[in-house]
Order: structure tokens, then C-alpha cells, then sequence
């Protein structure tokens, strides 16, 4: 992350044994970035360390004495302890800073940087270090940032489909990002939002806590899809280059992929979007099962769906041919042969318009209608002994007709894909709960849109989603790896949510709760919406696992 400094870290080194005893414990550090009469300008990066045998709780930059940002702490720094070993086991055995300040907002001339730290017992403040730099507020600065997939070691073996991601910033702001292969550029993000073969502008918390004055860097990410199988089997270059809006541009790093494909590895890739993992499922319990004929309306239905893509079309011909959904390994319908229109809605079906797939992977085949959406009933006789739940989907009378059957508990809701050339996928699996309620109180259901899956999150983080429940929600609990850690505000405004589930008769589902991450380890937790009704029935409607760092390594340029 940080480079190293031999002569700083040397003239340190030297200099420890003179400490007194009693003065041992006072912090001590240095700075490695900037360097002692730098000229700076646009975003000045200031990376050091901080050695202390007492816990250190802050580290803050000044500029001319004038505390200007925090800086993140706890940084891996091997070089310094090296260098230090008597702190291996110290209170700071991960040294290492990282923070900023603008040029700009500094008249040109020389400026003292300094780096602050406080002492957790005493909240004594010491100046470890400090250097004079020359600030030029004027010069413009070239965008700088990072390619985290794929990683420095490049790629083997890639097929199909896979991302370039990585992060940019500027002083002012990013006109475009760049992608290239091989020196061509293959797609490109312009703006935040704008008509695009790329996006720029994806949520980086980690970019914003190392640059805290920089402008929107918070919506710093990029990301590109790149279709392999527009390139020849073989080593190639991958590039990302940024420009701000003055016209300065840079290149962020290049990295070698090996593309290996062939077309039996081409196969159908997507996710699942609803239901997330370990939601429960509705299962209508009634005398004699669902009456006949038994029409939707009559029992409460169960939605998955989704999104499906495939690569390829110059190799095997492309393109998704249809979708199944499976409920342990048994088909419960096929978009081949049991799609059907509703109204103006599709069920059981694949080609659903999906426009945020279309930005997400532009130019591949089908991209804007890769949807899919499958919707069936689980039915148990409650005069039936055996306790079998049926399985129902919508025939062409519009009918519910029997598919398949299983029984409450704990089951997998598997979709899998083919392609033209019969090339089959799974593109997504989960853990779901059957539930079958003889009163007649149906599990909620719901949906967590932040955090995403793996998202790196830190500070104040907002969890937020919807939830809804026919007998009405009387609560929303928040739980982090097994511990309910408060209520989510629950009634804001959702209009898109009935919109998009017809199951669904309320504007005001959403909910939201901050969530305080400094309080958590750096590390992945669990996260778990559980929603108890005004029955007191508790149900989970989804979890997601997301990653904590609050003291984040942001690679440089």
C-alpha cells in the first residue's frame, strides 16, 4: 500500500535508543508521503506510521497546525517493524496511516504537514512528525486510483465473461474511464450514469474514508464486463485509463488475462434476485387442498426471479434459450413451455425487460431482456395425515395445476439455464423455508438492498429495504451474526415495491436502520432481517454478508 522510506525509517531507527525510559511510551512515527520539500497538488496523499506501546485511538493530519482530516489506522506496515521489532507486540502492531488533504484549498507557497496521534488512557496529542511541501493550487492532476479485479498477478484460464473493477478519483471530477484490450479500447464509462458500455460511479466507502475531501468520492467504483469471446484464445492486456474533465488523463495500471475458451465452457451465467437466501416461503394450508378448478387468487404464490446471460455467440452459437426453476432438484416450471401472460404481466418466463442488466453488460446478446420470473403455490391438505405440500403453476387456463410435491421445512430453490447449444448452468441457488400456518398467518416477505452481497462497508452504514406482511409488520429487527442489535424505522415510502410484486398492497414497506460498523470487527459479518407481524410470528426475509473495514487499505497508483 505504502511505499517504503529507508532513510526516514533509518534515521528513526537511530534515533530510538535515545529515548528515555519514561518517554518510551510517547508515540512516535513517521511520514513517507509526501516527502520533506515536495511541491503537491490536486489530491496530496499522506501515508506514514504511528509507533506506540500505549493504544493509540486517533491520528489526525494538520496542515500549518490546523487539524484538516482523520486518518484510517491500523494499516499493515512489515517494513517498519523491521525496523521496530520491539513493537511486534505493542499496542500498534499495524502501524501504518493512510489519509489526504486538496491543494487547492491552499494558497501556493511552502505548508507543514504534520500527523497527530492520541494516546486511548491519557487522550494525550503528540506531533510524531511533520515535513514542509510546496503547494501549486493550480496544477491540474491527473486521475489517479486502483484495479482490484483482476489482481496485480493478472489472470489464467478466464472464459465466458468476467470484470474489470477498480476505482478513480480526481480533484475535481472524472469525465470518463476507459477500458482497453490490447491497446483498443473495448468499452467505457462517460460521466456518473450517463449512456455507457461501463459504469462509473459504483459506491467505494473504502476510497471515501482514505480521501475524505475529495468530491463524490464515495461514487468513485468502475466496473466493465468483458465478453472474452470477442478475443482470440490467448494471452492479452487489460488497461484502464481515466481522464478528468480538464482533459488530464492517466492510465490506473494494466494487468495479463489468459483467455482459454471452448465452447462447452460457455455456459449461461446469472443470479437470482428475489428470494434472497434463507427467506421462507407461503404455504396455504386449507380442508380438501386448493379447490377445483383452483385459480390464482385463491392461495397465496411464491415469486423468483432473476436475470440470465451467455456469452459466446461467435463459438456456440449463444444466447439464452430458456430458464428453470427447480425445488430440490425437481423442475417446477420451464420458460420453454410454461411461460404465460397474465395481463400485462409474464410469469414463468424468460426475456423480461431488464435495463440495469443491459447497463451492466452492454453488447452482450439479450442483455436488456435477460429477466426471468417464475411464480407457483405450495399447498398442504390439511386433512391429509402425510403432511405432503403440493406443488401448483399456472397452466394455459389459467389454472393452477399440480407440478410436483414435497413438505414443509427446509428445502433449495435451484434456477439453471441453457444456451442454443443445450450448454446448462445452475446460475444461482438457496436455502428457503416452507411454511404451512393452519391459521392461516402467512410468513412476511421482503428484500435487503443495502448492504449488497460482499459489500465493504464502514462508518455509519444505512440498512435499508422493504418488508411487507398480510397481517401487518409490527417490527423489523436487525441482526449481526446472531445478535439483534436494534429496530429498523419501518413505513417509508416504497411505491416501486408494489409496482414490481403484485403480491404486494402498500406504498409504505421500506425500512431503514444505521447501522454503527466501528462498533464491529474488520472482518465479514452475517447480516439478518427478521420481521415480526402483528401476530407475533417472527420471520427472516433474507441475509447478506458484508465485510467491515474501517481501517482500509486503499492501493495507490
Amino acid at each position: 500500500m505504502v511505499r517504503k522510506a529507508p532513510r526516514l525509517l533509518a534515521l528513526l531507527a537511530s534515533s530510538i535508543c535515545l529515548l528515555a525510559t519514561g518517554a518510551a511510551a510517547q508515540p512516535i512515527g513517521g511520514i513517507d508521503y509526501p516527502v520533506e520539500g515536495q511541491t503537491v497538488a490536486g489530491i496530496v496523499r499522506v501515508s506514514g506510521f504511528v509507533l506506540d506501546f500505549n493504544s493509540v485511538d486517533l491520528v489526525e493530519v494538520a496542515i500549518d497546525g490546523v487539524v484538516v482530516n482523520r486518518a484510517d489506522m491500523g494499516l499493515p506496515r512489515p517494513d517498519v517493524l523491521e525496523i521496530f521489532p520491539t513493537y511486534y507486540n505493542s499496542a500498534t502492531p499495524n502501524p501504518g496511516i493512510l489519509s489526504s488533504f486538496l491543494a487547492r484549498n491552499y494558497a501556493a507557497g511552502p505548508h507543514t504537514v504534520s500527523i497527530l496521534a492520541r494516546e486511548s488512557i491519557t487522550q494525550q496529542i503528540t506531533e510524531v512528525a511533520h515535513v514542509s511541501v510546496v503547494v501549486d493550487p493550480l496544477a491540474n492532476q491527473a486521475p489517479f486510483g486502483y484495479i482490484d479485479i483482476p489482481g496485480p498477478a493478472g489472470l489464467e484460464g478466464a472464459n465466458g465473461s468476467f470484470p474489470v473493477a477498480g476505482w478513480a478519483v480526481d480533484d475535481i471530477d472524472i469525465d470518463s474511464v476507459d477500458f482497453l484490450v490490447d491497446g483498443r479500447i473495448v468499452a467505457g464509462a462517460v460521466g456518473r450514469g450517463e449512456p455507457s458500455s461501463a459504469v462509473y460511479g459504483t459506491t467505494r466507502p473504502d476510497v471515501a474514508a482514505a480521501f475524505p475531501d475529495v468530491p463524490l468520492a464515495l461514487y468513485s467504483g468502475f466496473i466493465a464486463n468483458i465478453d472474452t469471446s470477442q478475443f482470440i484464445n490467448g494471452i492479452h492486456v487489460v488497461e484502464v485509463r481515466a481522464t478528468d474533465v480538464d482533459g488530464a488523463s492517466r492510465s490506473l495500471g494494466s494487468r495479463r488475462v489468459q483467455i482459454v475458451n471452448a465452447g462447452q465452457n460457455l455456459a449461461p451465467f446469472g443470479q437470482i434476485d428475489f428470494p434472497l437466501d434463507k427467506a421462507s416461503l407461503f404455504c396455504t394450508t386449507a380442508a380438501g387442498g386448493c379447490p377445483s378448478p383452483c385459480v390464482p387468487g385463491q392461495v397465496r404464490t411464491n415469486v423468483v426471479n432473476g436475470w440470465a446471460l451467455d456469452v459466446g455467440s461467435a463459438l456456440d452459437r449463444g444466447q439464452v434459450s430458456y430458464v428453470e426453476l427447480l425445488l430440490d432438484g425437481q423442475i417446477v416450471a420451464n420458460s420453454r413451455t410454461d411461460c404465460m401472460q397474465i395481463g400485462t404481466a409474464l410469469t414463468n418466463c424468460y426475456g423480461i425487460n431488464r435495463p440495469d442488466v443491459a447497463r451492466s453488460y452492454s453488447g452482450y446478446v439479450n442483455a436488456d431482456n435477460a429477466g426471468f420470473s417464475f411464480s407457483f403455490a405450495l399447498v398442504r391438505d390439511s386433512e391429509d395425515p402425510s403432511g405432503i405440500v403440493q406443488i401448483l403453476t399456472i397452466n394455459g387456463l389459467n389454472e393452477l395445476e399440480v407440478t410436483g410435491s414435497t413438505v414443509p421445512g427446509k428445502h433449495t430453490i435451484a434456477v439453471r439455464a441453457g444456451d442454443e447449444e443445450e450448454t446448462v448452468s445452475q446460475i444461482g441457488a438457496m436455502s428457503v423455508d416452507i411454511l404451512c400456518d393452519t391459521t392461516g398467518d402467512q410468513p412476511s416477505i421482503g428484500y435487503v438492498d443495502t448492504p449488497s452481497d460482499y459489500q465493504f462497508i464502514n462508518g455509519i452504514f444505512e440498512v435499508f429495504g422493504w418488508a411487507f406482511d398480510f397481517q401487518g409488520v409490527l417490527r423489523v429487527e436487525v441482526d449481526i451474526d446472531g445478535h439483534v442489535v436494534g429496530n429498523a424505522v419501518y413505513g417509508l415510502l416504497r411505491t416501486d415495491v408494489p409496482a414490481n410484486d403484485f403480491r404486494v398492497n402498500s406504498n409504505n414497506t421500506g425500512y431503514s436502520f444505521f447501522l454503527d460498523t466501528t462498533q464491529l470487527s474488520d472482518s465479514a459479518h452475517d447480516l439478518v432481517i427478521y420481521v415480526v407481524d402483528r401476530s407475533g410470528r417472527r420471520s427472516e426475509i433474507g441475509r447478506r454478508k458484508f465485510v467491515v473495514n474501517n481501517n482500509v487499505t486503499t492501493h495507490n497508483p
